[in-house]
């Protein structure tokens, strides 16, 4: 066994030691970095077509879609030229470029090789040619349904700031901006409290409004009551044209969105969320609906 004397003497390693060391570390670091890459490339399209199934799967459940039914996206970029905002709407055959107060600028077909490719952003891009100080930013999207060649809903991806980070959701309503549901896609609030935004007894109680009712709503600390609480679970086990039968008298004594115990900012954060979407949306089809 070496003792404390030994180890004192022990000498430093030499240059060509540190220098077998580091080229070591770096050889062991440059293959891990390789596997984690490929592993990296070799995942994500599987990942994006999964999460894409996944939102497809929502839309249509949101909607009350058919299999025959075909869901469109929306896409929403912003460019400034220097003092001067542009919009750009992309819908699934045209892109329509806005002024700042929503005068048309342009209107363009998409090709159909890059609808094919799928390669969207570099062709907006192209469309777009930002100078060498603008930046043309993608900033949101929504989708429509469409049943038997009409608009039966539009689904608005929208996300608010909660107790820790962002909430991202899915907000569904009709042609008259009637809400349809709502579906919390991702979060990281605290399990136990905060993650509850995902419970039918709180998502559900959007369900059904009007767009003034939800310009007014606001969230109350007053306890959910049971029977209510019952008929919001319910839901899901109910078609939401009989369960807004069922409840218009429950919709009409309960105007407001029960807090989750323990969790208000989560759930004024999702109330908030649902207001702002909504209240933009309305804005935006009033400005593109004709062009798309």
């Amino acid at each position: 066994m070496s003792t404390p004397q030994a180890a004192i003497n022990t000498a430093p390693p030499s240059a060509r030691e540190m220098a077998q060391i580091a080229i070591g570390l770096t050889v062991v670091c440059l293959i891990a970095s390789i596997i984690l890459g490929g592993f990296y490339l070799w995942t994500e399209p599987a990942k994006e077509h999964n999460v894409a199934a996944r939102e497809q799967l929502l839309i249509r459940q949101l909607l009350g879609l058919s299999d025959r039914a075909e869901v469109g996206e929306v896409r929403r970029y912003l460019l400034w030229r220097g003092t001067n905002l542009e919009v750009f709407y992309l819908g699934e055959s045209r892109l329509v470029q806005l002024d700042a107060i929503g005068n048309v600028i342009a209107t363009r077909d998409v090709p159909p090789e890059t609808a094919a490719e799928g390669d969207v952003d570099a062709w907006v891009a192209s469309v777009a040619e930002p100078g060498e100080e603008q930046e043309l930013r993608y900033v949101g999207r929504f989708f429509t349904g469409i049943e038997g060649g009409e608009a039966a809903g539009f689904v608005i991806e929208g996300k608010s700031i909660g107790f820790k980070t962002w909430i991202r959701f899915f907000l569904a309503v009709d042609a008259e901006f009637n809400l349809l549901g709502i579906e919390i896609i991702e979060h990281e609030e605290d399990p136990g409290l905060g993650d509850q935004i995902t419970k039918p007894y709180f998502k559900h109680q959007f369900t059904g409004r009007s767009f003034d009712d939800i310009a007014t709503i606001e969230v109350t600390k007053d306890p959910l009551p049971n029977e209510w609480r019952a008929a919001l679970e319910a839901l899901g086990e109910t078609e939401l044209d009989d369960w807004l039968q069922q409840n218009a008298d429950n919709l009409a004594v309960h105007p407001d969105i029960h807090a989750i115990t323990g969790a208000t900012i989560s759930s004024v954060a999702v109330a908030d969320g649902v207001k702002r979407a909504l209240r933009n949306f309305r804005k935006r089809m009033d400005l593109v609906e004709d062009h798309l």
